[in-house]
């Protein structure tokens, strides 16, 4: 009887972590420390925000983080660091929209289906700054300028690829301007990008509210305009790209993914701490500060569901 009871309890024991191995429980998630890869270098806002998350996310979640970048091919190096480690959320990706606009224009080895959403945490307006002593004073007196003197001027944003040579296009596309009437010039680095504007290097960039902010109120930079909406509540100041006729609208969403088949459980337990940081003190003042939306639309689903249409929507832009 001992020998049969002996023989039940082994049998018990078996299945329970047969079922947690089948289910992929883990329930001692996080064992170890998670690195959250950003593929934006310092001074961006995906930078940034890599940073704050590995703050304050590990209050919610348990255990620690770190900010890992991976620089490289608009976010293809970053892609494939983590497409060749396990899908357990020990690496997760803080991607944003330009990691669609990648996928979408077949620059990379991966497609959308290789990630599976956790959340949407932020949405930041895209927006044109120039030095506060330019000619510019908006955004119409820049494209009048650009018109009468094609190919002059020095435009850049962050790489070749990705939301901010698309932001600049629908510009242009606006303002009746062909690309080769400018002199588009990438650069990796936000905080590259204004030391080449109050240098002189360079006469227009694509930056975010909390990119240029600062400098703004220094009153070295000026803020010609942002695609969004309405005006910013943190900056009434700023105008739209639509008060002046041009219905531009481009915002750069900055999210969670981790790899395709990341166990549910995992995929669920990161969302509701991203859920949590979201509504912590000092990432609120951080937003505040940044001047940057909530870009938060609900679960794993719907995130997972808005990435992969977003891409799909992508692709079918790049081949008109």
């Amino acid at each position: 009887m001992l020998k049969k009871s002996t023989t039940l309890i082994a049998l018990s024991i078996s299945s329970i972590f047969f079922i947690a191995a089948s289910t992929g429980l883990k329930a001692d998630y996080p064992e170890r420390t998670i690195e959250i890869v950003v593929k934006a270098g310092p001074g961006s806002g995906a930078n940034v925000l890599g940073h704050k998350a590995a703050q304050i996310l590990p209050k919610y979640l348990g255990g620690s983080a770190v900010a890992l970048y991976k620089k490289g091919g608009s976010g293809a190096v970053a892609q494939a660091y983590i497409q060749k480690r396990k899908a357990n959320g020990y690496h997760i990706f803080l991607d944003t929209t330009t990691t669609a606009i990648v996928i979408a224009s077949g620059k990379v080895p991966f497609t959308e289906n290789d990630w599976q959403g956790v959340a949407r945490l932020q949405m930041d307006p895209q927006g044109v700054g120039v030095r506060a002593d330019s000619q510019w004073k908006d955004f119409k007196s820049l494209v009048g300028w650009i018109k009468a003197n094609p190919g002059k001027l020095r435009w850049t944003g962050a790489h070749s690829i990705g939301m901010d040579p698309y932001t600049v296009d629908l510009l242009l596309q606006s303002g009746s301007i062909k690309k080769s009437e400018i002199k588009y010039v990438p650069v990796r680095k936000a905080n590259k990008m204004i030391q080449m504007l109050l240098g002189n290097h360079i006469d227009a960039a694509i930056l975010n509210p909390g990119e240029i902010r600062d400098q703004v109120k220094s009153g070295n930079l000026r803020m010609l305009g942002v695609a969004h909406t309405s005006r910013l509540p943190a900056h009434p100041d700023w105008p739209t790209f639509k008060e002046g006729g041009h219905n531009v609208e481009a915002a750069i969403w900055r999210g969670i993914l981790v790899k395709k088949g990341t166990p549910s459980s995992i995929v669920n337990k990161l969302h509701e701490a991203v859920k949590k940081m979201l509504k912590d003190p000092e990432y609120i003042k951080y937003a505040n500060e940044k001047a940057i939306l909530s870009g938060y639309m609900g679960g794993p689903k719907q995130f997972d569901a808005f990435f992969k249409n977003q891409v799909r929507d992508l692709k079918s832009h790049f081949k008109k």
